[in-house]
């Protein structure tokens, strides 16, 4: 008897240990990709000064703050340093809002160091989008391309929006700056105007002022469907820009009431035997449509922030936690060892159909191939920093 007690202490001295030394889901995946991708994080992608990139580094900021790793740090200042110069200017500017997105990261990191030229290069992006003689082109009642191509011609999408207006809102409070302040909120009140399903209370994924696009709806000018992952992005930017925006400002209560209402689709819409939310929102009773890991990874951080801040009753906890622990079932391990995230739409642009959106399978990261997909490492770090906050 004494011999079996004495085995079972040290067996759980073990376990103790093993779960005391056990790194976080966030901390297992910041250091997969510092592992993985060397010097920086366009080791994976190559896409340079673009969000496939900066929404990664964007999700181990937040990691960084839970845990106060230096690794962390250093690896998004040599992302970062390895395109702004001494001066703040910086190159490989691209005219989409997908390339606004690093914009964020400059603000981390003037907070953190204190230097300038990450403030100016801050201002430079702002100036990009925002300056009298911007490149970036508009719909004729005022939407931003999401990208200056013919493909994009008149065409706003809700992801965009996470991608260019978090950044300008967060970079206005702290240059004093209301014009970025004031043009980041009426882009979000009009697109979402044009996008924003009042019966369903989700986002469709994109916009057409032409209603020409093969895709959009000929009076509307919408897509046809509710995609999961532009929801989750609309859904961050949301969230975020309530985070920082001055509840006296006079859209703070509309952009309060869209996350409430998306907050109310969007629980609506998960899979209430999986946790998931699939590739297409509002169909995950088809066994055609898959479950998403990125958007459930974006909606678990957009919904927790949500109660964290006190936007969302805390009922949404059970949601929540359901997500989170359906995207843990989306990661295995690795040929290296290391973490695997799985079942994840590679990017996509508005699809025709409703099959079009499933045609895109599936991806994994890692995966067998040259072509990497940010998207998956960028959910889990997204949903841990709040999930796993101390």
């Amino acid at each position: 008897m004494l011999k079996l007690t004495f085995k079972l202490t040290i067996l759980f001295i073990l376990i103790l240990h093993k779960n005391a030394t056990a790194g976080t889901l966030g901390e297992d995946t910041s250091n997969a990709i510092i592992t993985r991708y060397q010097p920086t994080i366009d080791a994976l992608t190559h896409h340079g000064w673009d969000h496939s990139n900066s929404v990664i580094m964007h999700g181990m900021e937040k990691i960084f703050h839970n845990t106060g790793n230096q690794t962390y740090f250093k690896y998004i200042q040599a992302y970062a340093d390895s395109y702004i110069l001494a001066d703040g200017s910086i190159n490989g500017l691209l005219n989409t809002l997908d390339g606004i997105h690093p914009g964020i990261i400059c603000l981390f990191l003037y907070r953190q160091t204190g230097q300038q030229k990450y403030l100016q290069a801050a201002k430079n992006m702002r100036d990009h989008l925002l300056s009298e003689n911007s490149a970036f082109n508009k719909t004729p009642d005022g939407a931003y391309w999401h990208k200056n191509v013919d493909k994009y011609k008149n065409v706003a999408s809700v992801d965009g929006l996470y991608m260019a207006y978090p950044f300008l809102i967060r970079y206005g409070l702290l240059a004093q700056d209301q014009i970025a302040i004031n043009k980041s909120v009426e882009q979000i009140l009009l697109v979402s105007e044009r996008s924003f399903n009042i019966k369903y209370k989700l986002p469709l994924h994109a916009w057409n002022y032409d209603k020409e696009k093969p895709w959009a709806h000929p009076i509307t000018g919408t897509a046809t469907q509710f995609w999961g992952r532009a929801s989750a992005w609309y859904a961050m930017a949301l969230v975020d820009i309530l985070e920082v925006l001055p509840p006296s400002h006079s859209a703070y209560p509309k952009i309060k009431i869209l996350f409430s209402e998306l907050a109310e689709g969007i629980r609506a819409t998960q899979n209430p035997n999986t946790g998931f939310w699939h590739q297409v929102l509002d169909k995950h009773t088809d066994p055609a449509n898959y479950p998403e890991s990125s958007a459930t990874g974006m909606i678990v951080y957009a919904l927790q922030k949500g109660i964290n801040l006190g936007l969302l009753d805390h009922a949404y906890t059970v949601t929540t936690l359901k997500g989170w622990q359906a995207l843990k079932t989306a990661i295995s391990t690795a040929e290296d060892g290391q973490i695997q995230i799985n079942g994840f739409a590679p990017g996509m642009s508005p699809q025709n159909t409703y099959q079009d959106y499933l045609n895109k399978r599936p991806v994994s990261v890692p995966t067998i191939g040259d072509k990497q997909y940010a998207h998956g490492y960028m959910a889990v770090l997204m949903a841990a920093s709040v999930m796993e906050k101390p």
